[in-house]
């Protein structure tokens, strides 16, 4: 998969990815029911996951500055994957919702950070070895499916106990793989400007990009909180609840290995047009048809377009629309909007919808929110 040249660069980064990703395989889809399991509300829930995504809007910017004034990136993903380890710890001692908040900001403070200093260490490490960035990240894809499916298939067997020590599991190995990674510093030059947070939002194609990455991310939001419990609440156990979530991831790989280039061929508009309108049309089937088993399981594979291709979309734009002087604002400024301000809104709105009507009031809003989203990205062309 990676040539002679690039396998010591590529495949600590490919292992890096995929364990970290599996930390994200257990958390978001299964965390909602071990919390449902002691008892917290719907919009407990939905606020206290939202702090892992509010958190981006600033938190990625102290590490940033960090890593730009220190110019070790490989320093500063260490730093923040270890302390996202040391915080994952306590979550399996506490037992309310005052100290999981507590919990969670705590670690939203370093896990916030691991996917906008892991895609920028990515893509600075290889450069110019002819590893498409696609290749690497499809690891994070596997390591979520392999999570996903096993801890189903635990939470089954064993309970929703063994949520929490999964966790620690794949963030401690994603940890010890960091020292593996091989490094370039960034050259120290205190005297360059950097770049201007306003001055790039003050571009009106960068604000419309933010704010079309804003509502796919708050579409999703939903998903990220409630799938699981959905699901469970379904009639499906855990077993299929994992089988049905890596569905969709393994498409995604496929999407990630295979497609790449490909994609780059067709007009951002029409990719990003696609899927919302897959949006709509999935999170419609999930919120009330999830009592088939076709249906939900169609809908699923339609991940690949409504996350996985927008997500390749994203990154291609984040490059044509921030130069490298600018790259770093760039990531961050992505980060913040679409990650932090677009999925920690909606999954605190999501919270409440779900208390007030479930899960099919719940994915209705998704399916509103990707609506909304159409009809913006067309009225914009058609200006």
């Amino acid at each position: 998969m990676f040539s002679a040249r690039a396998s010591s660069v590529a495949w600590p980064l490919f292992g890096y990815f995929f364990f970290f990703c599996s930390l994200n395989g257990v958390m978001v889809p299964y965390i909602s029911m071990y919390y449902r399991s002691i008892d917290l509300s719907g919009s407990e829930i939905g606020r206290i996951m939202s702090i892992l995504t509010l958190s981006t809007i600033l938190v990625p910017h102290f590490w940033g500055w960090l890593t730009a004034r220190l110019g070790l990136p490989k320093l500063s993903l260490q730093i923040a994957t270890g302390g996202t380890f040391i915080a994952v710890i306590p979550f399996y001692f506490a037992q309310d919702y005052g100290s999981f908040w507590i919990l969670t900001f705590i670690l939203a403070l370093f896990y916030s950070a691991l996917m906008p200093l892991a895609d920028s260490f990515a893509l600075r490490s290889i450069s110019g070895l002819g590893v498409p960035y696609t290749r690497v990240r499809a690891g994070g894809s596997l390591g979520y499916i392999c999570a996903v499916t096993l801890c189903g298939f635990l939470v089954s067997r064993i309970g929703v106990g063994v949520i929490i020590p999964l966790m620690m599991v794949g963030i401690a190995i994603a940890f010890s793989i960091t020292f593996l990674l091989k490094e370039k510093p960034i050259p120290l030059d205190k005297g360059k400007q950097v770049g201007s947070f306003w001055s790039l939002f003050r571009l009106k194609e960068v604000r419309f990009f933010l704010l079309i990455a804003f509502l796919s991310y708050m579409a999703h939001a939903p998903y990220n909180v409630f799938i699981a419990l959905h699901l469970s609440n379904a009639g499906y156990s855990g077993e299929q609840i994992g089988l049905l979530i890596s569905s969709g991831v393994i498409m995604e790989i496929v999407l990630f290995l295979f497609f790449g280039n490909i994609v780059k061929r067709f007009s951002a508009v029409h990719i990003v047009a696609l899927c919302f309108t897959l949006g709509i049309c999935r999170w419609f089937f999930v919120g009330w048809y999830a009592d088939s088993l076709v249906v939900v399981l169609i809908a699923q594979l339609m991940h690949c377009i409504t996350f996985a291709l927008f997500h390749m979309v994203s990154i291609e734009q984040v490059h044509r629309l921030f130069p490298e002087k600018y790259a770093a604002q760039g990531q961050t400024m992505y980060s913040a909007f679409a990650i932090g301000l677009g999925g920690g809104s909606g999954m605190i709105l999501s919270g409440y919808i779900w208390e007030l009507s479930g899960g099919k009031g719940v994915f209705t809003f998704a399916a509103i929110v990707s609506a909304l989203a159409l009809v913006t990205l067309l009225v914009n062309q058609r200006d």
